[in-house]
């Protein structure tokens, strides 16, 4: 029994001497407060990352940022332009379905649903209407709360609410 402790004791690092009453002592206590403000912090530690102001990392450097649809050739037709830069020119509201015809910047209309995807922000259809169509953008402030924005598409322009 003594060999498989004296062989633990060994494998952890120092020797330590079964029979020295130092070892025997009680551990250390807790450093008091004012011994926890003298250390040093660690400044990794308290580092918190803000990506505002920064380009995102993942985004082409080769690509523009005017709007238009040299950002997002590779994008499907609807979300190669912001939401607000669509034309509602049609509704048919009164239905199962309901849809609406949207014309984009470069004149092609565009049929959307309820649920389709609109615009650069991944802005979503979730209302169609009489008189417009409502695409909710969704998106997490560095403060990690989600910003909810909708924006109306009325028939012949567009309006924030």
């Amino acid at each position: 029994m003594r060999l498989v402790l004296l062989l633990l004791l060994v494998g952890c690092g120092e020797p330590v001497d079964l029979n020295d009453e130092a070892s025997k002592a009680a551990p250390r206590a807790k450093p008091t407060a004012e011994e926890a403000l003298e250390q040093p912090t660690d400044p990794e530690a308290s580092y918190s990352y803000n990506p505002a102001g920064k380009r995102d990392p993942f985004r082409s450097f080769l690509a523009e940022d005017g709007g238009g649809a040299s950002v997002g050739d590779n994008a499907p037709p609807l979300q190669r332009w912001d939401a607000e830069k669509f034309i509602l020119r049609g509704v048919i509201w009164n239905a199962d379905n309901p849809r609406a015809l949207v014309i984009d910047p470069e004149g092609t209309g565009h049929v959307v649903r309820l649920g389709t995807y609109i615009g650069r922000s991944w802005g979503k259809v979730t209302s169609i209407t009489q008189s417009g169509v409502v695409v909710t953008e969704e998106y997490t402030t560095p403060e990690m709360e989600v910003v909810i924005n909708p924006i109306t598409l009325a028939l012949g322009g567009t309006s924030r609410p």
